[in-house]
């Protein structure tokens, strides 16, 4: 440096923090570094022009300030190993199903069923009550590319959602968002418009991740609505059988699931404790919905 420093340690006076620690040192390098500050680190001393002092404590104030209103992501966050697994599996189940409806599994009973014709998203039907098909829609495929495409797609979405929300809730809020998505462009499109596909919940979970990072990062409202809309743009406008609508309604019901999730996780206490209750309500929100679709009546009518 070609001009006197001095030390700002003293002047800083940041609760909590006498001897900074590397990390924090580390922070605060950048925030110097970002701000075109010439410093130095000398045996816990954070030395900087004197000319440049007043400014440098005041950048590095405001920095903490920052970081009690977006304190760090929770360890919780970090993707597990054994939920990643567990998500995989769950996933890899749309690829037995579609084995279920196009071959049977090995029993032809199976593959007689009207599964396509009862559990497509069909607009007209879904507007005049048949509202199971919002979910079973999410469970059928095309071919084997489109499931695959599905799957492929949607796994890091789904990981970064049920890591965050933890498994039950992050399944139930993706397949709500789905059949959300499902619901509203059945009421936006022609009665003829017919739809299948796991997509319009990968979008839903898009929308959710991106509502979430608002809480866990420092991306603003606007920004995450920016990014969920990249992320729509890059990955879920191609393809000549591309329901652009389904993709979209999804991305909008993911956003306003995960802004009322983020709220509740923020007023729950102890939301963790009963994950496993929201992952049974998704288990049988899709069982219910393929009873509904095969049968005519599912658990609900048996109890009531």
């Amino acid at each position: 440096m070609s001009e006197n420093t001095r030390n700002i340690i003293d002047d800083l006076k940041i609760p909590g923090i006498i001897n900074p620690d590397s990390r924090k040192k580390s922070e605060w390098a950048l925030v110097l570094t970002a701000m075109d500050i010439e410093y130095s680190w000398d045996d816990g001393q954070l030395m900087v022009p004197v000319s440049l002092s007043a400014e440098a404590v005041e950048q590095i104030r405001l920095y903490e300030e920052e970081e009690k209103l977006f304190p760090a992501a929770r360890p919780s966050q970090v993707l597990q190993q054994e939920n990643v697994y567990v998500n995989l599996f769950v996933l890899s189940m749309l690829l037995l199903f579609f084995t279920v409806v196009h071959e049977g599994l090995g029993d032809a009973a199976w593959a007689e069923l009207p599964w396509l014709e009862q559990g497509r998203a069909d607009a007209g039907l879904i507007m005049q009550g048949e509202i199971w098909r919002t979910v079973t829609a999410l469970t059928l495929h095309s071919d084997p590319a489109h499931v695959l495409g599905n799957v492929i797609i949607g796994a890091p979405f789904v990981l970064t959602v049920c890591s965050s929300l933890g498994m039950g809730l992050g399944w139930l809020c993706i397949i709500l968002a789905g059949a959300l998505g499902n619901y509203v462009n059945a009421w936006v499109m022609a009665s003829t418009h017919l739809s299948i596909g796991f997509s319009t919940s990968v979008f839903g979970a898009v929308g959710i991740m991106s509502i979430n990072a608002i809480k866990h990062s420092r991306l603003s409202a606007g920004n995450a609505v920016v990014l969920g809309l990249a992320l729509l743009a890059l990955l879920g406008v191609g393809g000549e059988n591309t329901d652009l609508g389904a993709h979209f309604f999804g991305l909008l019901a993911g956003f306003a699931i995960g802004w009322l999730v983020m709220i509740m996780v923020d007023t729950v206490e102890n939301m963790k404790k009963i994950d496993f209750l929201f992952g049974l309500s998704a288990l049988f929100l899709v069982l219910e919905s393929w009873l509904m679709a095969l049968f005519g009546h599912g658990f609900l009518d048996m109890l009531f």
